[in-house]
């Protein structure tokens, strides 16, 4: 990454500067306070210890390079895929999930990139700064692979494209994904279209965005229901109640209304029975220009279960460990697209660490750390055991 300061009156190292950063989101600081307070704990070369002053990190942020920290992420899922950590688990091909992600409401623009929105109790304005995320949910980890920003002239359906054309670029040489799925709120003919003509494979829900789909889809599916499924889970127990999910699917809408790459359309009906047997049922519609065989039955709805994952593993660890829900640690020009970014860095070095077996009791022993800082034994470990898996420098003197 380039260093964005002056050449004069630096005090700190750039690479200090941004592992501090770095550490503090991995370790679940949610300010920039506490991420000093952590920092002045931690050991620097030589065994001195020093402050990283909040400020500098706030005046830091909002000019580090957008793309080069992207660059950087992609950079860190090629290492993983190197190093055989993003293997498809029970599919045949790899798959990646896109859905949006609100990275901070602000009271500006965030240089243009901010959509404008006005508080209904008093009519004051305020800016969401939001991106779409790829999680590859067909490896163990569900690890992310690309951040784009949505601009503040379009939506979601309106983004897909600069999504897809990214991870075309990025990963289409190699055989890391092969289908695509996205939830309703960017299913389009245009984006099928897209899709499809690089050879890829799509999984699009369907709602009442998509009417005549949607309408055709229930035709054909809603009376397949009264057969036995082509697949179904076994019965969960979730918030209370038990629930199963079936999959039903025809190919008999192929070439749909000037769908034609359309080759099945997929009906995912789950079932929430009450502890007095009462049963409700929840349906959920999908087209797809996959051929039937290749993914089987089994296959097919746990890539649809699977699309969620993002949801719960990607979105959930941001929001509840790493607090992005809570409000950015900087909301200075485009800090909140930075920070976007590292703790997507951070996250998939979480995920990495959490499928790894500990090591020997005698091996995390580490006499680098003194011994008044034990509380930060474990974090320290897991620190350089993510950046040695990933073949970079370890945190050492930072």
């Amino acid at each position: 990454m380039p260093d964005p300061r002056h050449r004069r009156g630096q005090r700190w190292p750039f690479l200090v500067l941004v592992r501090s950063l770095f550490l503090g989101l991995f370790a679940g600081r949610k300010t920039l306070r506490d991420i000093e307070t952590q920092r002045a704990k931690l050991l620097l070369g030589g065994g001195a210890t020093r402050r990283v002053p909040d400020t500098t990190l706030y005046e830091l942020l909002p000019r580090l390079s957008v793309p080069a920290l992207h660059q950087t992420l992609v950079k860190q899922v090629r290492t993983l895929w190197r190093n055989k950590e993003l293997s498809h688990v029970g599919l045949p091909c790899g798959v990646v999930a896109i859905d949006g992600k609100t990275l901070g409401a602000l009271d500006h623009d965030a240089d243009g990139w901010g959509q404008r929105h006005t508080r209904e109790h008093d009519g004051t304005p305020y800016w969401l700064v939001r991106a779409l995320r790829a999680v590859l949910i067909s490896a163990a980890g569900r690890t992310a692979l690309a951040h784009v920003p949505v601009l503040p002239t379009t939506n979601e359906m309106g983004t897909f494209a600069a999504m897809f054309g990214t991870l075309c670029k990025e990963y289409g040489p190699g055989n890391l994904f092969e289908i695509v799925s996205v939830d309703a709120g960017m299913t389009s003919l245009c984006n099928a279209d897209l899709v499809h003509q690089a050879d890829k494979g799509y999984i699009m829900a369907v709602m009442e965005g998509q009417p005549e789909l949607l309408k055709e889809a229930q035709r054909l599916l809603v009376p397949q229901t009264e057969k036995a499924p082509a697949a179904q889970s076994e019965w969960e127990r979730v918030r209370g109640k038990w629930v199963q999910r079936r999959l039903y699917r025809t190919t008999e809408m192929a070439g749909y209304n000037g769908w034609t790459h359309l080759r099945q359309a997929w009906l995912v009906r789950a079932v929430h029975r009450q502890d007095d047997g009462k049963e409700t049922t929840e349906d959920r519609y999908f087209v797809t220009n996959l051929p039937i065989g290749r993914l089987s039955a089994a296959q097919s709805l746990g890539v649809v279960r699977g699309h969620w994952s993002i949801e719960n593993d990607c979105n959930w660890t941001l929001d509840m460990q790493q607090g992005e829900d809570d409000g950015a640690l900087c909301t200075a020009g485009t800090a909140p697209l930075a920070l976007g970014i590292v703790r997507l860095l951070c996250y998939n070095l979480h995920q990495l660490l959490r499928r790894r077996h500990l090591r020997k009791a005698k091996e995390r022993n580490n006499p680098l750390l003194p011994k008044d800082l034990l509380p930060f034994r474990s974090l320290y470990e897991a620190c350089r055991e993510a950046l040695r898996l990933l073949q970079g420098p370890c945190v050492t003197g930072v």
